[in-house]
């Protein structure tokens, strides 16, 4: 329709083109630092949720909550930074498009005056402006949610991308697994340490129905060992073999499904007792999960041992081939420990059994002891024949009951 109007209206292009260089690098720096100032708040006041009784026990509600303040004014000044970036973009886009009009109106008038332009085509080309500029500034417009969206998806991918998440593509399944466990020159390190080798070039078979303990100090690999079986982690070199096959070929969802795990402190979800019995089965009766008389007679408020015996009633629902105790009765007082150890006994018949044990005297009936340090086996054999050869495991036990001797004096 006219030549010179199309050029006016080409002008959106460098207001683009100069809101992109003088505002975009503004804004994403403002939402990536509101993101990560919106994880800390939140990082924090998770955590401090979490360790309530920790807090109040100290008598540190005034500390937790100074930390809590902190991190959320450097939330809201970041929030109002983001704001101020915002306001100023947008102010910016709002005064250019107008000023874009404000020159097609005069620019078309003077032509209209001079005899350049007919007044019908002024007009058409004004009714028609705001229809060809919409997409134009909808296109600018988007910009800002397109940043706030993108450090959404940063922070997705972040965790995606993370060496700790699991890349189990496997997708093998069987009836039921026999519990036949191989560790074949299987080493591991965390990659935030490099250095230090958790695991190294252990071999390790662990036949189905055997009940295997594994012992040693602090560091010395025993979790790791259990965690790796689970595909929590995987090998940094060698393999685990689940009943002959690669631990990569399963579905390791499936797997874990065939295992259960007692541990240390046992997690109780919000719910019933029957509720949390039933989380191992979900579609399991009541008449699968216990005795009604039996739940009854649960408190409220559980001590170790009640929760203790919830997580084991939990497992024996699963009824699983492969069954890990996490140092199951280590925060235990004795006469607890004494009535876990028999329920635990009663559930092990018939399955693979690996257990990481704290207490030495609870393992007495384990068919096969494996002691570690720095990561490597240094003896294995029954408990009995491991006392007797005096070597490291007979120095466990011996360290362990001066320890008990001396709590009782």
């Amino acid at each position: 329709m006219n030549w010179f109007l199309l050029l006016v209206l080409l002008l959106a292009i460098p207001i683009y083109a100069t809101a992109k260089f003088m505002f975009f690098r503004h804004i994403k720096r403002t939402n990536n630092e509101n993101r990560l100032a919106q994880e800390k708040l939140t990082g924090t006041a998770s955590e401090y949720i979490s360790a309530l009784r920790l807090v109040r026990s100290f008598g540190e509600e005034a500390q937790a909550e100074r930390e809590l303040d902190r991190s959320s004014e450097s939330f809201a000044r970041s929030r109002v930074a983001q704001s101020y970036v915002n306001a100023l973009f947008g102010t910016y886009v709002y005064v250019g498009m107008q000023l874009l009009s404000l020159i097609v109106i005069a620019g078309g008038s003077i032509l209209a005056i001079q005899g350049k332009l007919t007044i019908g085509t002024l007009f058409a080309f004004l009714a028609g402006f705001g229809y060809i500029l919409t997409p134009v500034h909808m296109f600018i417009g988007m910009s800002e949610p397109y940043f706030a969206a993108q450090e959404g998806y940063n922070s997705i991918k972040e965790l995606i991308d993370s060496r700790y998440v699991e890349l189990w593509n496997g997708t093998r399944r069987e009836d039921r697994l026999r519990g036949d466990i191989v560790y074949e020159n299987v080493s591991f390190f965390y990659p935030s340490a490099p250095d230090k080798i958790v695991i190294k070039n252990l071999n390790l078979t662990i036949k189905p129905g055997e009940h295997v303990a594994f012992v040693g100090p602090s560091g010395s690999g025993k979790s790791t060992l259990a965690n790796l079986l689970l595909g929590l982690y995987a090998p940094t070199s060698g393999r685990i073999l689940i009943d002959g096959v690669p631990q990569s070929e399963w579905d390791m969802r499936w797997v874990r499904r065939q295992m259960a795990v007692v541990m240390q402190e046992s997690i109780l979800l919000s719910g019933s007792v029957g509720e949390n019995i039933r989380f191992a089965k979900p579609d399991a009766t009541d008449a699968e999960i216990i005795p009604a008389d039996y739940l009854d007679r649960f408190p409220h408020e559980f001590s170790g041992g009640q929760r203790q015996r919830i997580a084991i009633a939990r497992s024996v629902l699963r009824n699983p081939p492969v069954l890990i105790l996490d140092e199951a009765t280590s925060a235990l007082d004795y006469e607890s420990e004494r009535l876990i150890q028999e329920a635990l006994e009663r559930l092990s018949k018939g399955r693979t059994v690996i257990t990481i044990a704290h207490r030495l005297s609870t393992i007495k009936n384990a068919d096969r002891i494996i002691v570690l340090h720095n990561g490597i086996i240094v003896e294995q054999g029954g408990y009995r024949e491991l006392v007797q050869r005096g070597g490291v495991f007979a120095g466990l036990i011996s360290a362990q009951s001066d320890s008990e001797e001396f709590l009782k004096t």
